[in-house]
């Protein structure tokens, strides 16, 4: 990324002409990673139609701004329902800049958000920050254009037709709306997944869970220091409320430090052991008794364990929901489900006698 777009949301102008100083400074290092190309809003109204029309990387926040360009002071801290729109709607690293910085929200201070003093060297402080975070700037960039690479070719290939011969006809334009919506995001998911793609451990998980107020399907939960993993199906959980909840005990994987010492060690056939098994584990190529979870920071990894499996009362949810820690992403988890459903449709056969045939095939 050669051009970082920073918005900087100021009314007093002085500030704003200290803010242009900085960035010159910062722009004319050769060792800096990008060059800053700064926009400037003055109110909460000009900030929002900003955030609205202009692609941008990063940004600043005042707390205390005007409403509209035509009016003067800012008694009121406004700027919370700036930050409040880059936390839902926009996701870029922002920090807050404010003389009354005690007036940031709880949903800010709650968030990644910064919040800093009006003070000297600061600005340069708050540079240097987003400077540190050029590597995670320029792959949401990647990310963006990627996705609307894919929303552009699925938009001429397929809804644009489809919209002429048949969606436009439809008097409920909100159900269509919702059609698209879903088509987009099922199409994107699809062409991001093409092979060959190989996943890195970490997009195994959600971190933290997505989904609040409810459990779903692949949450994994710590009760009472064993985890376990949500194994009702979700279609189970969206139709009609369950009465009680299946989990899955996950069992530390015991075998992962004797992986890593056969790995560091010096016989080629201990390792070529441990990262035959290794192999196995990552693409679920083990028994069919357990389901491999991948590390999670400091955590795991696991084998879940079909064969332990215990069930909770649905009344219990709102208690279990603070001890969820994590979910599995949502593209990996129909082989949990599959892998457990497999488990226990095995039927099994009676045993043959392995000698018998071993004498048959012996025979001349």
């Amino acid at each position: 990324m050669e051009v970082c777009e920073i918005l900087i949301v100021e009314d007093d102008k002085g500030t704003r002409d200290s803010w242009d100083r900085d960035i010159r400074d910062f722009n004319r290092n050769p060792s800096s990673p990008f060059k800053f190309r700064s926009t400037f809003a003055a109110s909460k109204r000009e900030a929002l139609q900003t955030l609205s029309r202009t692609r941008l990387n990063c940004a600043v926040i005042d707390l205390r701004l005007p409403d509209g360009d035509d009016e003067t002071g800012a008694a009121q801290p406004l700027g919370n329902d700036v930050l409040q729109i880059l936390l839902e709607e926009v996701g870029i690293p922002t920090v807050v800049y404010s003389g009354y910085d005690g007036e940031a929200s709880s949903a800010v201070l709650a968030s990644n958000i910064r919040v800093h003093s009006k003070r000297g060297g600061e600005a340069e402080k708050i540079l240097q920050g987003f400077s540190d975070q050029a590597g995670l700037m320029a792959a949401m960039e990647a990310t963006r254009n990627r996705i609307e690479k894919e929303t552009a070719r699925l938009f001429n290939q397929s809804i644009w037709r489809r919209w002429e011969t048949r969606w436009s006809k439809e008097l409920d334009k909100k159900m269509i709306a919702g059609v698209i919506a879903r088509q987009t995001a099922s199409h994107i998911a699809d062409s991001l997944a093409q092979p060959p793609v190989i996943h890195h451990p970490d997009e195994f998980y959600i971190v933290p869970a997505l989904y609040a107020d409810r459990l779903d399907t692949g949450d994994i939960l710590d009760l009472d220091g064993q985890v376990h993993v949500v194994l009702t199906p979700r279609c189970n959980m969206a139709n009609k409320p369950p009465s009680h909840l299946m989990l899955a005990v996950c069992n530390p994987m015991l075998v992962w430090g004797q992986w890593k010492e056969q790995l560091l060690g010096e016989s080629s056939k201990k390792k070529e052991r441990a990262e035959k098994e290794l192999r196995s584990h990552a693409t679920q190529g083990h028994e069919i008794a357990t389901h491999f979870l991948p590390p999670l920071d400091d955590k795991g990894p696991w084998l879940v364990d079909f064969q332990e499996v215990r069930t909770i009362n649905s009344e219990e949810i709102p208690t279990l929901i603070p001890k969820r820690f994590a979910s599995v992403a949502p593209h990996f988890v129909p082989n949990l489900v599959q892998r457990y459903s497999s488990y226990l449709g095995r039927i099994g056969q009676p045993d043959i006698s392995a000698e018998i045939l071993l004498e048959l095939c012996k025979r001349k």
